[in-house]
């Protein structure tokens, strides 16, 4: 049986390691935001730094990408997995309700606001069926 323990961190990733992280599907006003990066759109996402609880990266990820704040924000899913021949991925998925519209933060070109029937097939690396089974997961 092995378990995962690691060592102290750094700031590069060891072949075999883990990559904790959050996803944030963000909502305003009923409808999805996306945020247009210079390959493809993406929900806002980041690594957690040292230390760092996921609630609290999941709001500096929000400042960074769109410079918003959450109105309400809810942890639907903790996500792991480990693609073949991949590093383990461990991801704390978030629904957000945006405070005001989003702005570009640095590295992003642009946001989308997109009706819940408009959402593409992916956004980054989460499928629409996963996106969809999240904001069903958000209590009313």
């Amino acid at each position: 049986m092995s378990k995962a323990i690691f060592g102290r961190p750094t700031n590069s990733v060891a072949q075999g390691g883990c990559h904790i992280g959050v996803d944030i599907i963000t909502l305003h006003k009923g409808k999805i935001v996306l945020f247009e990066r210079p390959d493809d759109l993406w929900f806002p996402w980041d690594y957690l730094e040292y230390g760092e609880t996921p609630d609290v990266a999941a709001k500096r990820v929000l400042k960074q990408w769109g410079k918003v704040e959450p109105k309400t924000m809810e942890l639907v899913e903790v996500f792991s997995m480990v693609p073949p021949g991949e590093d383990w991925k461990l991801a704390f998925e978030y629904v957000v309700e945006l405070k005001a519209p989003a702005k570009p933060g640095k590295e992003i070109k642009s946001v989308k606001v997109i009706e819940p029937a408009q959402l593409p097939r992916m956004v980054g690396w989460l499928r629409r069926s996963d996106i969809k089974r999240y904001l069903s997961l958000v209590k009313k």
